[in-house]
């Protein structure tokens, strides 16, 4: 590939870095990790999962890494927040009351603090969730949390999954933005908050331009991180309209493709 100026890598998580939502080989993770800190390369994981998640996966490095968790709503400069959207009251009270109306597709609902499912909402879409959501609880109510809500999250059938967000795009009116995470899942999310904008305020805050800065994704909530990046990666398992926007395609994340780039690039 040749020699390039990379001073920051950022990942995306499921279907990208990880194999299976959870494992990715740490061994190997280990040796490119000691090569990055030694070449003074960031490392940023930038996914829509909760930042808790995201630290339970890299407890060794919580305090060394970046994290845009939540699709950009949560930013952490190691353990120390950066940013944390705010939904305004408007927008959460058309979606409260859109999730009541439509009790056919679940949501969790996140912010600073944790992610909360209401009572009623079947075991099955707690526990899936709580897959990405590790510090998350039951509620009689969203109306009776006591949190600084950043993001609602669901998954459905992937044959409606456009358009739910269609119609959610169209309840929130613009006061939120819908952006669809793969595999059926979606986000209703801050408007003008992405991976991409929680990048740009780490590049910012480090001193690091965009151009020295490699990303892998896989879904179209990467799409603005992948445009933002120096050089940007689609895995092979992603959808076609990933890879148009990325300048290479990497390897499935099924076959560790971030691991076998990155020795490549370092």
């Amino acid at each position: 590939m040749g020699q390039r100026d990379i001073r920051l890598v950022a990942v995306d998580e499921d279907g990208t870095f990880l194999r299976d939502h959870v494992h990715y080989d740490r061994e190997r993770f280990e040796r490119i990790f000691v090569t990055m800190r030694e070449r003074g390369i960031r490392f940023v994981v930038a996914t829509g999962n909760q930042s808790y998640q995201v630290q339970s996966l890299f407890p060794a490095h919580v305090e060394e890494m970046g994290i845009v968790s939540a699709n950009g709503a949560y930013v952490l400069d190691g353990t120390q927040p950066v940013y944390a959207a705010r939904a305004s009251a408007e927008a959460c009270r058309r979606m409260i009351d859109a999730i009541h109306e439509l009790p056919h597709i679940p949501f969790s609902m996140l912010g600073v603090a944790g992610a909360y499912v209401e009572r009623g909402s079947d075991q099955a879409f707690f526990d899936d969730m709580a897959r990405y959501c590790v510090r998350q609880d039951w509620v009689d109510s969203f109306d009776d949390v006591d949190d600084q809500v950043f993001m609602f999250s669901s998954v459905v059938d992937e044959d409606v999954v456009e358009d739910c967000i269609a119609r959610f795009r169209t309840i929130t009116d613009g006061l939120m933005d819908v952006v669809g995470s793969g595999d059926g899942y979606f986000d209703v999310v801050c408007p003008g908050v992405s991976k991409a904008s929680g990048l740009a305020m780490l590049l910012e805050r480090w001193g690091i331009g965009p151009e020295q800065m490699v990303a892998f994704g896989d879904s179209d909530n990467d799409l603005a991180m992948l445009e933002l990046a120096g050089l940007s990666f689609a895995m092979d398992n992603a959808p076609q309209n990933v890879k148009d926007v990325a300048d290479r395609v990497a390897p499935a994340c099924t076959d560790d493709g971030v691991l076998q780039m990155l020795e490549e690039l370092l």
